[in-house]
């Protein structure tokens, strides 16, 4: 089993943290309360077409729990949330989601500790959102957020509300070798630097973000090691992450006009590797559009329509592979008891025409368990070089979750 470490702050940061818990203790143990809650989540995956890979499965199982330990008081609150995973692709692991105090003082918000945050405001392709690291264990296309060490401290200002962050780094995760979604050369464990980066690395961010009127806007600043690095091969064989310290400056906008909403997220970056590994500073945006039709034909039921596009000045050397994409979509909401939902999305390369249609349903099946299923049909990928290795992994995806 693998085990993450939950931080690796500065003293400063522990030092924060002792603070902000002696506080908490000194809270009247009348006022002290407590929440216990969670969700267990157990999900099997088919591949129908062959493995591109040695190796490589074409089915998997996969458990996860996610415990949440709540304990608050009049000025501090802990929250403590574990994900304890493991199954058929992969070594069992435990991380932190979350793990981290947070306390008030005064007209400002301070939290010490892990957390996930989320930048940005479309749906394809989230150029902005650059503080946590990935979790890719289960597939390159199947990323989730892990925990960011993090001091962050927030506060009004004018409409809206300002944050600053100091960030510790965390290295994203890899899939193995049976698992399918991945390059076709082994990703090694472990991770080198370059670019002005370092494992000790605290980066420092700044965002605000408030309303004005129909318009919701956020501006952010990063500085420090990025989480998308370049795979070096090594003499073995295999790969290994080489992370490069990156600045970022990024605006997200949404406009709400009637029944129709106006997004967009527009990015400058420097230090970020291309595709080939060189390093380049570029421009990247994403610009959408989402309308709501609603009670279709007297159903009681909503559709909502997405379009998006995205373009990166590097063009086909763009490491996201969102150089010149459209994407197109619907969600249909059924606006029922079992909160029954489905999308669909439909994402086009324009310059190669690698695609990717997902289609997924999320519905409640009875009060504390709900059922989610999703297919992921990819297309001519083997146009695409950022993702011609996926070019076999069409997937059906089916979970139960219970919440407790």
């Amino acid at each position: 089993m693998t085990v993450l470490n939950c931080t690796r702050l500065s003293d400063l940061f522990a030092a924060l943290l002792a603070a902000i818990a002696s506080m908490a203790s000194a809270t009247a143990v009348a006022e002290i309360g407590t929440e216990l809650r969670g969700e267990i989540t157990a999900e099997a995956s088919w591949y129908p077409s062959g493995a591109a890979h040695t190796g490589q499965q074409d089915s998997f199982l996969h458990f996860e729990t996610r415990p949440e330990l709540v304990v608050y008081g009049d000025d501090a609150e802990t929250l403590i949330q574990p994900r304890i995973s493991g199954g058929t692709s992969g070594d069992a692991s435990i991380d932190f989601r979350e793990a981290h105090v947070t306390a008030r003082l005064g007209d400002a918000d301070i939290l010490v500790g892990n957390t996930i945050l989320f930048w940005g405001k479309v749906e394809s392709y989230n150029p902005v959102d650059v503080v946590n690291s990935k979790d890719f264990s289960r597939g390159l296309m199947r990323s989730e957020k892990l925990g960011a060490p993090m001091l962050r401290l927030s506060w009004p200002v004018g409409p809206g509300q300002l944050d600053l962050l100091a960030i510790d780094f965390a290295e994203n995760i890899y899939p193995g070798l049976s698992s399918r979604e991945r390059l076709g050369l082994r990703i090694a464990k472990g991770e080198t630097f370059s670019g002005g980066a370092e494992r000790d690395d605290v980066a420092s961010a700044v965002r605000w973000s408030g309303y004005f009127g129909d318009v919701d806007l956020g501006i952010s600043w990063f500085r420090g090691t990025g989480n998308e690095p370049r795979l070096l091969q090594q003499v073995d064989g295999s790969m290994k992450p080489d992370y490069s310290r990156i600045t970022q400056a990024g605006i997200d906008i949404q406009y709400l006009h009637g029944d129709s909403a106006l997004k967009a997220e527009l990015v400058r970056r420097s230090g970020q590797y291309d595709r080939l590994g060189a390093m380049k500073s570029y421009r990247a945006s994403v610009i959408g559009v989402e309308h709501n039709l609603y009670d279709i034909m007297d159903s009681g039921r909503d559709i909502l329509l997405i379009g998006e596009y995205a373009h990166d000045s590097r063009n086909g050397m763009s490491h996201s592979g969102f150089q010149n994409d459209l994407t197109i979509g619907a969600r249909w909401l059924w606006n029922d008891v079992e909160d029954t939902e489905m999308l669909g999305l439909l994402t086009r390369d324009l310059d190669n025409g690698a695609q990717t249609l997902t289609v997924s349903i999320d519905r409640r099946i009875a009060d504390q368990v709900t059922f989610e299923a999703s297919a992921r049909l990819p297309a001519r990928y083997h146009h695409d070089p950022n993702s011609a290795a996926l070019k076999n992994d069409s997937a059906i995806i089916a979970a139960l979750t219970y919440g407790f």
